[in-house]
């Protein structure tokens, strides 16, 4: 008897449903900064990336730091000081759109729409990227809607949605040329020129507001910021990461099929291995990195057909995407979301109805096990700022060092981020996390007053840990110095975070340093 398949709204429903259990998630992790965008936008609409952040351990303009458009800050606005289930529910407008143009891309690639939304919005990368409140949800649903309705109906306004995920996240930019490249490839040298012009409308009206608002375009000044990270070793490391990311957080593996997978894999499996090796990982993290490269060179090289238009366009939307990726100044699974479609795109088709099942469930259930974990990071944070604020409510002076949501919820309550290098005065106390990049005030005495920890939940797959070297969220771990890897996600014991208070005394002839609080694998 043929399994009965479920339709496309019910597939855009379990999406829907699986994003329930975070909706009262605090703030963490990116999600901080842009909700200072959001305020940026609230006390000027025309002028968001003005306001002050202290994001790299030093207190500056947004627009020197916070490398993304304004878009998100002006969506966001609204909803800014709402409660945490307000400003969840206020980003489900853009998961629908992207269930939508999910089903209108498999329908378009020969694939069941239902199998197109469950694997395109309820991976990992997008499902985390659905509960949070950074620029990755729209601009992935920009992609997804965009090209699919323009690929399909040949209506040119979805140029211009696609164009508009470039007010999202810069990476939108480098969408602009695939608009045209379907057309192109049909030799409609008209209609390619019609569609990308349309597509550039929103980056070129971008370009005219920063000029007005700022005196000069941001994502030149990003471009800047980006290019630190540009040597030799740099470029291989985002490379292994992102290949490690593209196959451990989508599961496409399930689906990799034929001799390019093979070849796909055992190269992925070699770039694993040379991170382990460059990076000094430990055996078990070592495994795990090539297990990933193998899983994502699979998958890449399933991928890697050129037979015909249709896998042409699929080949450069994907390659093309993880070129741009290497421009970057670090690596995230979620930067994946806007080029990582055509992966499954093209061989969702052509799979067996077992195999598309299989791929659904694992990487459903992959999706949810990380958002709970997600959740538990995200909550380890809050409690430990509530924990660290009520002991310390009677001190005169309160300073503290870390981003992410423990930044969001100190700041909330009062406490002052220490600027990198700067002398805390003698009776200061100052908490710091071990796991938020916390940034170094400069050298004296302190004594510990408390520390805390808050403990992962045993056996469930880790977004962020030490134990077997994992992070989804960059190609680094907080230490000193930084801890690389490549994997997005691991199987640890070490806690979500470790946090300890100091208060700044006198030297009386002790020697001045500044303590450090670890994170014991």
């Amino acid at each position: 008897m043929q399994r009965p398949r479920p339709s496309s709204t019910l597939a855009a429903a379990v999406v829907l449903a699986a994003t329930l259990p975070s909706l009262t998630r605090p703030p963490h992790i990116d999600d901080a900064n842009f909700l200072v965008l959001a305020r940026g936008a609230r006390l000027d609409l025309w002028r968001p990336h003005a306001i002050d952040i202290n994001w790299q351990g030093t207190t500056e303009r947004a627009f020197d730091v916070l490398s993304n458009p304004p878009g998100i800050g002006w969506w966001l606005a609204p909803v800014v000081d709402a409660p945490d289930i307000v400003r969840h529910l206020w980003m489900w407008p853009w998961l629908l759109l992207a269930c939508w143009g999910a089903a209108t891309l498999g329908r378009r690639f020969g694939a069941p729409a239902w199998a197109a939304i469950l694997l395109l919005c309820a991976n990992p990368a997008a499902l985390l990227a659905a509960t949070a409140w950074t620029p990755d949800l729209p601009l992935y649903a920009c992609a997804l809607a965009g090209l699919g309705g323009l690929w399909t109906s040949r209506r040119a306004g979805f140029a211009v949605l696609v164009g508009l995920a470039a007010c999202f996240r810069y990476s939108g930019v480098a969408l602009i040329p695939l608009v045209g490249l379907a057309p192109a490839l049909r030799g409609d040298w008209k209609r390619a020129v019609q569609w990308t012009s349309l597509a550039a409308l929103p980056t070129l009206g971008l370009l005219l507001h920063d000029l007005h608002a700022y005196g000069e375009w941001h994502v030149a000044a990003m471009s800047r910021f980006q290019s630190v990270s540009g040597g030799a070793r740099d470029v291989l490391r985002k490379l292994i990461a992102a290949v490690c990311m593209y196959g451990g957080v989508l599961v496409l593996p399930v689906l990799a099929e034929g001799r390019r997978a093979a070849v796909g894999g055992a190269l992925g499996g070699v770039l694993g291995g040379l991170g382990a090796a460059i990076s000094g990982l430990d055996v078990l993290s070592a495994v795990w990195t090539v297990a990933c490269g193998v899983a994502g060179g699979a998958a890449l090289g399933t991928a890697a057909r050129l037979d015909s238009h249709d896998d042409k366009l699929l080949a450069a939307w994907l390659f093309g995407g993880l070129a741009f990726l290497l421009q970057l100044r670090f690596t995230a699974a979620r930067y994946w979301l806007p080029f990582a479609a055509p992966g499954v795109l093209a061989v969702l088709g052509r799979a067996s109805d077992a195999r598309r099942w299989t791929a659904v469930g694992l990487t459903t259930a992959l999706a949810l096990a990380l958002s709970v974990d997600d959740m538990g990071l995200a909550k380890a944070q809050e409690e430990l700022a509530i924990l660290v604020d009520g002991q310390t409510k009677t001190a005169q002076q309160r300073a503290f060092s870390g981003h992410w949501g423990w930044q969001h919820h100190l700041e909330a309550r009062g406490w002052t981020a220490v600027e990198e290098d700067q002398p805390l005065a003698v009776g200061t106390l100052w908490a710091v996390s071990a796991v938020s990049w916390p940034q170094d005030p400069t050298a004296g005495c302190f004594e510990e007053r408390a520390r805390f920890s808050a403990d992962s939940r045993p056996w469930l797959p880790r977004t962020h840990t030490y134990s077997v070297a994992a992070n989804l969220h960059a190609h680094m771990l907080s230490a000193r110095p930084p801890r690389e890897v490549y994997a997005p996600f691991g199987f640890g014991t070490d806690p979500h975070d470790r946090v300890a208070i100091f208060e700044v005394v006198a030297c009386d002839g002790q020697s001045a340093s500044v303590p450090d609080v670890e994170i014991d694998p």
